[in-house]
């Protein structure tokens, strides 16, 4: 290299100067691209990320579950519940969501590589965040350096709660965690003239030790000004402008314990940004079963989880419902859902959905969609519902209330719960505890650690001292358990504090005299008293008078009194102890919020109470309310009753304000014998359905309900409605009455067929329908039912949950007579319009109804034999409607009530055609619908525009595709015979079927004394018969004793004829027979005279002497108690006479045998030895018999081995091992005694040889000698 630089000096030159320029750039370059320093609000100077808003109480870098409308949320996650005195802090639970609002810049514009994103909310966008929770690098915000392996630190559990108010009353609410930022589209309709109300407070476990130190505002680049935690803010969109934000900044000093019992003290921001925006004010909620609740702003999006514990069977039960004020204007386009394992579904306004974790996870994610129109613009919103089935255990922290009564607090694994507990609940300052575990993951679980403030506590049960100090004082309680192969902790925070609160006591009129109010409001609690009306004030002045309560109450002193009203936006400064304020009316005069916030403080305490007083107005108008259980005269007592009312009221125009029971400034209580009914949702229109279960009376069968219904409206207008109900006691499966099914099958031309059935006392209707229709046998004790049309289905268990109809079919194959088109849609829609009208014909209602089918694109499947879900397109399937109304439930839900109609109505696009449509299938619209009965619309809603072709203009409808289209005014229909016995609605104008065919309502007309009737239709079709008169008997003047008049009725038509009966009646005699003690009768049914009368024959019977005849008892005919005895006479072999010493009858009574020696027990007829008769019967058992005696049947032996004689037992028992001897000449000679042609017989040994013959010649006369 030096050789190199010696022959080529000037490149050692070159390289110096190389190196100069190179020094000068790295100085200057970075100075040219400095900015000018500037003092923005420093919450401006965060990089637009997404916001991510937590629930109350939730630590920086903790999601929780979000499910801030649970009811035992609290802390961080917000599951852990409290069931008696854990105080769980809870946001509102309208809107404490994480939100995303959709149609948004979420996204930061791509900054150029190696220069600083700048952190500016002024123009920033729902779904941007701060991220000021990050320290320097390498250290986490939080991190103070300092670590023990045994104790976890404890996060800040903390959260700035703001609260607005939509329209200036409906509270709206976010929660933003320490560091970070929050936001949320506000819209110009949804002020209250301009002006937005506002809350901010703090919330989480760690709340009642921190409070709000400043409160900034600021206007999109505007100067931040000093804000109030309560106030109002004046927004306005500027001139041109598609937005504005307001940013609000919070600032708050939380005091906390860590888990070695230290005092940590930490100063937090928190960052609202409120972005002003004009649109339409359209919001949707959400809700489901139990208390599950989220709203989802126009073109927004809400995260929601689910817990499977909160589910039945993991049973998503949801209704849809339009909030805002263009919520009357909005209807649903679309709405469905689907998961990340695929599964997809159609949703409704309200309906069900089966939720389940996906294979081998514990979770699964479901995405509800949904698309709605309003005022010419379409608005999407979705929910992101994530279902969680995983770990399921809860710590169960009891302690006892002065060492006596259990109190128990729940907390969720890896998650914080909180108690306060009062110097005058435990004794001694001893707290007496007891740890368990809870959950379905309980019993795979097992506490190994527990610790209090660091030092080691029981992992059973035991007790640990609390030191009382003035300002309270906090303990954490550590709980480590083992699940599995997992380690969880539990950590309970236990407040120990004095017992202040703030009684308010003030006096209103009631019924013309005073009543004395007395408020209780315990520290940092907010208390809602009933409200006050404009009557029981004089000019709406309260007064009032105020004081400290509680043991520890000295030195603790009142230091301001204000009063927030909503009717002029204000807030007043009032005075301690007493005072008085106005109370004021919202200017639209609805309820108007008086708000008091009393601030005391003492002992180096501040104490916080807040009262609400609604103020209003006393209406003078009626709220009106109905019931279906109005016309109800009585009710089975301990079955489940459902029943739908709705209330409402009107105004000058009549316009009807329905009240809700879940309404804002409304109140609606439905109560059955002081017991509140539970709300189970809308039924429909606005219908609301309730259910309550009727009591038993403690004696008796029967007892009176009171139903109280009870409404008020927003304009303080009431109305009240009491229903008496008459209730019996039903057991499950009682017949109440009877019901009827129908199946109506009008969309695809098969009519209708109809069954009655039986309602029974805690009977699903889902199982009284699969009894009915298709035969189905339920468990005990509903059993079968009687009758049934014995069709077949397609379905689940009807008597388990979740019931659905897949199919039905008559044995018939009602889908091959469907009149109803399948396969698949091809060629042009023109070509596709001609195959509709030439199967349905042009112009009918069928022929409209597949047009609308086809126009808003449902695809075509092919048909089946049955008739399901599926068949013919892609939205049929099987509804059901009671009274008119489709429920909003499923059948298994349902209970039939007598007197009830259930209608099974198959329709063909997802509801739309038969008036129940929602969700999918819609697109355009339908023209026509069908309502059940053959009965159609009656003028078909076509929607029609102008359309000109080659200089020719046609009025085409936008739904159907017709030209032209006949509009079938009602006044030109008229009834038309079809000559087939059924007669159908035909338009003048065009000649078209305006309705199905139906059978003619007959009605029948006949001249005196004529033998026949006319039979007409009552639609006046032109239909007319003439048939002879069907006659019954329906009275008679004759009798047994002369003649008299028949009158005959026809059964069809009710006309009456009268012929003379000269001749007496026969006497009518039945089967019943009559008494009057001594004798018996029968009466002749048509005058009454006795007949076959007689004296009483009476046969022993099992209690005592019957007559065989009318089977009347002795004991019923006798004057006496009617006891036989034997006087000691009248004895023969076939029995004894007893006699009545009553009433002196005498009867033979058959000898018993049961005395000595097989004696009559009565008389003593019969004596004998039994030993001399005795009996030997079998016993059957192959070795013995027993012995018995043949007269009076005593046993004398039991049992006693067989003893045979010749292989035969006495008892005719047969020894089956016996062998008959062996003849030992088994041909004998024939005549031992003489020659071999024969010999004698008998006595003669000596005679001749021919003496032996069978004719003689041998005698047994006894001669010793013979002659051959």
């Amino acid at each position: 290299m030096k050789k190199f630089l010696e022959r080529y000096p000037w490149v050692q030159q070159a390289g110096c100067g190389v190196l100069i320029c190179a020094l000068l750039l790295s100085i200057c370059l970075p100075l040219m691209g400095m900015r000018s320093a500037e003092p923005d609000n420093p919450i401006l100077q965060a990089a637009p990320q997404e916001i991510t808003v937590l629930q109350a109480g939730q630590a920086p870098g903790h999601a929780g579950n979000g499910e801030a409308e649970s009811t035992g949320a609290a802390g961080s996650g917000g599951s852990a519940d409290s069931e008696l005195t854990g105080e769980q802090e809870q946001p509102d639970p309208e809107e404490t969501e994480n939100q995303t609002e959709q149609g948004q810049n979420t996204q930061p514009e791509q900054q150029p590589q190696g220069k600083p994103q700048q952190e500016v909310l002024a123009d920033a966008a729902i779904g941007t965040n701060t991220d000021s929770n990050k320290g320097d690098e390498g250290e986490e915000a939080g991190d103070t350096g300092e670590t023990d392996e045994d104790l976890p630190e404890t996060e800040l559990d903390l959260g700035a709660l703001l609260t607005w108010y939509k329209y200036g009353s409906q509270a709206s609410s976010m929660v933003c965690a320490p560091g970070e930022s929050v936001g949320k589209r506000v819209l110009l309709a949804q002020l209250d003239r301009g002006r937005l109300r506002y809350n901010i407070d703090l919330t989480g476990l760690d709340a009642d030790d921190a409070k709000i130190t400043d409160v900034q505002v600021a206007v999109g680049n505007g100067v931040s000004q000093d804000a109030d935690t309560r106030g109002v803010l004046d927004m306005t969109l500027p001139d041109g402008a598609e937005f504005q934000n307001y940013i609000l900044t919070v600032q708050a000093h939380a005091v906390q314990k860590n888990q070695k019992g230290e005092t940590v003290e930490t100063d937090v921001n928190f960052a609202f940004l409120l972005r002003l925006e004009s649109g339409i004010d359209l919001d949707l909620q959400l809700t489901w079963q139990p208390n599950g609740q989220a709203t989802c702003p126009a073109n927004g999006s809400v995260n929601r989880t689910v817990k499977s514990d909160t589910l039945t069977d993991g049973n998503f039960a949801y209704t849809l419902q339009f909030l805002g004020e263009n919520a009357d204007d909005a209807t649903i386009r679309t709405a469905e859902y689907w998961t990340t394992d695929g599964e997809r579904g159609t949703l409704s306004e309200s309906g069900e959905i089966q939720m389940a974790a996906a294979d081998g996870k514990d979770t699964e994610t479901y995405y509800l969609a949904v698309t709605a129109e309003v005022l010419g613009q379409t608005i999407g919103y979705t929910f992101v519902v994530t279902y969680e089935d995983g770990l399921d255990l809860q710590l169960q922290f009891t302690w006892y209330e002065k060492s006596v009564t259990a109190q128990t607090v729940l907390c969720d694994a890896d998650k914080r719960a909180a108690l306060t507990i009062k110097h005058n609940q435990i004794n001694n300052s001893e707290l007496l505890y007891k740890l368990g575990l809870a959950g379905r993951s309980a019993q795979d679980a097992q506490i190994t650690s527990a610790s209090f403030n660091g030092a080691a506590m029981s992992t059973d049960s035991g007790s640990v001292r609390l030191e009382a100090t003035e300002s309270g004082a906090t303990y954490t309680a550590l709980v480590t358990a083992k699940v599995k192969d997992r380690t969880v902790t539990f950590t309970v925070t236990i407040r120990y504090q004095s017992d202040v609160s703030l009684e308010m006591a003030y006096t209103v009129m009631e019924d013309g005299a005073a009543k004395p109010c007395v408020l209780k409001c315990e520290n940092r609690k907010t208390v809602h008293a009933e409200d006050v009306y404009d009557d029981q004030l004089t000019d709406g002045l309260l007064g009032y008078e105020l004081r400290l309560t509680g043991e520890d109450t000295s030195g603790i002193e009142i230091t301001s009194v204000t009063c927030y009203q909503s009717g002029d936006f204000s807030t007043k400064t009032l005075t301690a102890p007493t005072g008085s304020v106005t109370l004021l009316l919202a200017e639209d005069g609805k309820t108007g919020e008086n708000t008091f916030t009393i601030k005391a403080s003492g002992a180096g305490e501040e104490y916080t109470f807040i009262i609400s007083i609604p103020y209003k107005h006393r209406g003078d108008q009626e709220v009106k309310i109905e019931c279906d259980l109005e016309d109800v005269e009585s009710v089975a007592n301990g079955q489940m009753l459902t029943f739908k009312l709705r209330a409402w009221s009107e105004d000058a125009e009549q316009n009807k304000t329905y009240i809700l029971y879940t309404g804002t400034d409304t109140k609606l209580s439905v109560k059955m014998d002081d017991e509140a009914c539970i709300f189970t949702g809308v039924a429909g229109g606005s219908w609301q359905q309730f259910k309550v279960t009727p009591s038993n009376p403690e004696k008796g069968d029967t007892n009176e309900h009171t139903l109280v219904i009870s409404a008020e409206d927003a304009f303080g207008n009431k109305g009240e409605k009491t229903i008496l109900l008459r209730g019996e006691r039903a057991s499950s499966g009682e017949k109440l009455g009877e019901a009827t099914i129908v199946i109506d099958m009008g969309v695809v031309g098969l009519g209708s067929s109809s069954i009655t059935c039986d309602v029974l006392a805690g009977e699903p209707a889902s199982c009284a329908v699969a009894k009915a229709v298709w035969g189905y046998t339920a468990p005990e004790p509903f059993g079968t039912a009687e009758r049934s049309l014995g069709w077949r289905a397609e379905c689940n268990d009807p008597f388990g949950p979740d019931f659905y109809l897949r199919s039905l079919d008559d044995t018939s194959g009602l889908g091959m007579r469907a009149n109803a088109i399948s396969g698949s849609w091809s060629g042009t829609e023109e070509e596709n319009f001609a195959r509709i009208d030439a199967q349905f014909g042009e112009g009918t209602n069928l022929d409209i109804l597949w047009r609308c089918i086809y126009r808003n694109s449902l695809s075509l499947n092919d048909a089946s034999s049955s008739l399901g879900e599926l068949d013919f397109t892609e939205g049929s399937g099987w509804e059901y409607e009671i009274n008119g109304t489709y429920p909003s439930y499923g059948m298994d839900k349902a209970d039939l009530k007598p007197g009830d109609t259930l209608t099974l109505r198959y329709t063909l696009a997802y509801g739309w055609d038969i008036g129940n449509g929602q969700g999918r299938g819609n697109s355009v619209g339908y023209c026509v619908t069908y309502y059940g009965g053959g009965r159609w619309s009656e003028e078909p809603h076509h929607d029609l525009q102008a359309v000109t072709t080659d200089g020719i203009t046609k009025q085409i409808c936008k739904r159907c595709g017709l030209e032209n289209p006949c509009t079938h005014q009602k006044d030109h229909q008229k009834y038309v015979d079809q000559e087939n016995g059924t007669c159908a609605l035909v338009c003048e104008d065009c000649g078209k079927n305006v309705s199905d065919p139906a059978p003619h309502v007959l009605q029948y007309t006949s001249e005196e004394n004529s033998e026949v009737h006319i039979i007409t239709c009552q639609h006046d079709c032109g239909y007319k018969k003439e048939e002879p008169h069907i006659w019954k008997e329906i009275s008679n003047t004759a009798n047994c004793e002369h003649g008299g008049i028949r009158t005959d009725e026809c059964q069809e038509c009710h006309a009456k004829r009268e012929t003379e009966e000269p001749e007496p009646l026969e006497h009518e005699i039945g089967d019943v027979w009559y008494s009057d003690g001594a004798k018996h009768y029968q009466k002749c049914k048509n005058c009454g005279t006795h007949i076959n009368e007689a004296e009483h024959h009476y046969i022993e019977g099992e209690y005592d002497w019957v007559c065989d005849k009318c089977k009347m008892l002795h004991m019923s005919a006798c004057n006496g108690i009617g006891e036989f005895r034997w006087d000691g006479s009248e004895v023969d072999a076939d029995g004894h006479t007893l006699y009545c010493k009553d009433c002196g009858l005498s009867v033979k009574q058959t000898h018993d045998q049961k005395g000595e020696n097989g004696a009559c027990s009565v008389c003593g007829y019969g004596s004998h030895v039994c030993e001399d008769h005795k009996q030997y019967v079998n016993n059957n058992d192959g070795t013995t018999h027993k012995v018995i005696c043949s007269v009076c049947q005593k046993e004398l032996v039991e049992s006693e081995a067989h003893t045979y004689v010749e292989g035969i037992c006495a008892c005719g028992a047969i020894d089956q091992t016996y062998t008959p001897p062996t003849d030992p000449d088994p041909t004998p000679d024939p005549n031992p005694g003489g020659d071999e042609d024969g010999g004698g017989s008998g006595g003669n040994p000596g005679g001749d040889g021919d003496g032996g013959d069978d004719s003689g010649g041998g005698s047994d006369s006894g001669d010793t000698g013979g002659e051959g």
